[in-house]
């Protein structure tokens, strides 16, 4: 039975190694038939070139020892299969329209240049040469072929024509999408294009001597050095990495590198080629995913266990109301009874508990009156944290609907009031308080599980000791708790998370060590056709305006102040593409120091709650005592309820946005306060 593909002819079975000679050399057996005990086959194994046979069909039955490393297959990988899978469509077309009908008329094809697919995805340039074995009658039997990678002195070409100025090959260096660096071996940045440039915010590379080493986080700069001396030293053929990059603000910058190596015609090595990607978007996406999974699966977990232990529960009981009449005459057992039926129904309740953890608890979702039900229960919650608190219910103008359960909506607010109870053992304040939101695509798609849509937001913020950035991590895992053993089950918030998942809404907390707690419950709203004042989802912001309209044509200049990288980051990146000159501080002290140093500061976006003891109500009066003409917005992931709540009287003298803010609100308020403060 024959086999064909695109060569058109026969598939053999002889797997000798063979290879046709120049004709002046060639002996009488045009081949060399391997009779000495595998020489020839270790021979041609461990020749420096490239080197592949195939059958009449063009299926490989061998590939040398350098053949497998210059394209990092294993003989198992290619033994048996077409040549033509390992090229990309463009090329397997030409090979076969092209290259293949000069092969079959002339039986060798010199200095053709190929694309082949290397085992981890990356395109090598080869240059191919193939000679053809005809049998007997002129059938096509075998054919060997030579592959030389001639991928680095064409990049060297590209990169060397676009370093001289060929105005089509620097235009595309120039508009790349990603950074791309040109490093000399001796790690000295030789040539940067503008996306490079933009990412690290440095414009000081060509020709002023940098060492790439310098951008890199001091934490990675070892790993990659190694692997640079690998690449150089040829034991890998592509570096990739991932890795932290500095920029010149300072901020760090998450970054995959793939780094290329350029050899001279002396096989020595000349450039490294540097390409660089952002990944900051695609590692939170990764931590909220695996966040997500993860809840999910304790979800799944502990729902299992409830079911599993209800059913237990259900014998149990069963069995001891059916003896819990037979001790009429002894009143000792009969005690004991009533005891064990107690305590497994308080057993039963746990289960109710892990089953509203589990997103598995019936709900009863109806429309509900937002504000009703805050304001009736106020009186419970106030009577439930006692008189060394100070309670204010703040709610939002109008009559939000909720599609909810409004009992569990009920024990949901409870729970996160007695939470908020405990952490203020030496009294505080706590603000509940009511605001219609709208999640936008752009906040769901930093948060893997949220839908963008209207939704009406209960806050619950107190005063009391906080948490941080690491308790924050685990505290909607069920049975995690920070409470002193015996004062608590661990299942309070992770309830509440479970409610309010299984409602379709969205839970978010904010904490800062120190100054207190803000949960965020969101959830999904319900329209009616009257309710036309806030069909929006969201309160209106102030109108904004052209930026500074009698300002000087200069850009204006924002300080950034937020101590929080990752949240400084985004700031950044939402102003920056408004177009406004960026400047970074992580606390107050610094921002001062700023402001003292550079001229032309038009702005300050200010978080409230910072480290170090100057907050951004005192920031911001010291700043305008250096500045008088300097416009302050503040923000704050603490609800603005709250914040009115803490009496700054400071706080009505400027404008504040919440966290997390959408990109539109960022841009109108920065308008209206550049334009009306």
């Amino acid at each position: 039975m024959t086999n064909t593909n695109f060569m058109g002819a026969s598939q053999t079975a002889d797997h000798a190694w063979r290879i046709e000679l120049p004709s002046a050399a060639r002996p009488a057996m045009a081949f060399f038939p391997d009779q000495n005990g595998g020489v020839y086959e270790k021979l041609l194994n461990n020749l420096p070139v490239m080197l592949h046979t195939m059958d009449g069909s063009g299926r490989m039955i061998s590939a040398n020892a350098a053949w497998c490393a210059g394209l990092g297959y294993q003989p198992k990988d290619i033994i048996g299969r077409s040549f033509s899978e390992f090229l990309p469509q463009e090329t397997r077309t030409r090979l076969v329209t092209e290259i293949y009908p000069k092969f079959l008329v002339s039986s060798s094809i010199r200095d053709a240049e190929i694309f082949v697919h290397r085992k981890d995805g990356s395109l090598a340039t080869m240059r191919l040469a193939m000679t053809a074995y005809r049998g007997d009658k002129g059938r096509l039997e075998q054919s060997v072929c030579v592959l030389e990678d001639i991928t680095a002195h064409k990049l060297r070409e590209t990169m060397g024509s676009a370093a001289k100025g060929d105005p089509r090959l620097r235009a595309v260096f120039t508009a790349a999408a990603h950074g791309i660096a040109v490093v000399s071996p001796t790690g000295m940045i030789e040539l940067a294009n503008a996306a490079l440039c933009e990412l690290l915010h440095r414009e000081d590379f060509d020709g002023q001597n940098v060492a790439f080493e310098s951008v890199l986080h001091s934490e990675d700069r070892a790993g990659f050095i190694s692997g640079v001396r690998e690449l150089l030293t040829g034991k890998i053929a592509v570096l990739k990495s991932d890795v932290r990059l500095l920029t010149g603000h300072g901020r760090v910058v998450p970054c995959s590198l793939s780094v290329a190596l350029v050899r001279n015609e002396k096989g020595e090595p000349e450039q490294l080629i540097v390409q660089s990607a952002d990944i900051t978007e695609r590692r939170q996406a990764q931590e909220r995913m695996q966040k997500a999974q993860k809840m999910e699966a304790i979800g799944q977990l502990t729902g299992g266990l409830a079911h599993d232990f209800n059913n237990l529960l259900t014998v149990i009981i069963g069995n001891l109301q059916l003896i819990d009449g037979k001790f009429q005459n002894d009143e000792k057992s009969a005690k004991r009874v009533d005891e064990a039926i107690i305590a497994a129904q308080k057993g039963s309740d746990l289960t109710r508990q892990l089953l509203a953890v589990a997103r598995k608890q019936e709900l009863a979702p109806a429309e509900v009156n937002v504000n009703q039900l805050v304001t009736g229960i106020e009186p419970l919650l106030a009577r439930t944290i006692g008189e060394s608190i100070d309670l204010k219910v703040s709610t939002i103008a109008g009559d939000p609907l909720a599609l909810i359960d409004a009992s569990q909506l009920e024990s949901a607010l409870l729970n996160l009031v007695i939470n908020a109870r405990d952490a203020m053992e030496m009294g505080g304040k706590l603000t509940i308080e009511t605001q219609t939101m709208l999640i936008d695509k752009a906040y769901a798609d930093q948060h893997f599980d949220v839908t963008p849509g209207p939704y009406v937001m209960v806050a619950v913020t107190d005063t009391g000791t906080g948490m941080s950035a690491e308790v924050l991590e685990k505290v909607f895992q069920p049975f995690y708790t920070t409470k002193p053993q015996g004062k608590g089950t661990g299942l309070g918030l992770s309830m509440v998370y479970g409610f309010i998942k299984q409602s379709g809404g969205h839970i978010s907390i904010y904490s800062e060590v120190g100054h207190g707690t803000a949960v965020k419950m969101f959830l999904p709203r319900k329209f009616v056709v009257a309710d036309t004042a806030l069909s929006s989802g969201v309160a209106p912001l102030p109108d904004g305006g052209p930026i500074l309209q009698s300002a000087p044509k200069r850009k204006i200049k924002i300080l950034v102040v937020e101590d929080q990288e990752a949240v400084r980051a985004v700031a950044c990146s939402f102003l920056e593409d408004f177009g406004y000159e960026i400047v970074e501080a992580g606390d107050g002290f610094q921002a001062l120091a700023v402001l003292q140093e550079q001229q032309g500061i038009d702005l300050m976006f200010s978080d409230v709650v910072m480290p170090g003891g100057m907050n951004g109500f005192d920031l911001a009066q010291a700043a305008l005592s250096l500045r008088p003409e300097l416009k302050v917005v503040h923000t704050s992931g603490y609800p603005k309820g709250a914040m009115v709540h803490q009496e700054e009287p400071r706080f009505k003298q400027g404008f504040i946005i919440m966290k997390p803010y959408r990109r539109d609100e960022l841009k109108a308020i920065i308008e209206n306060a550049l334009n009306n403060q």
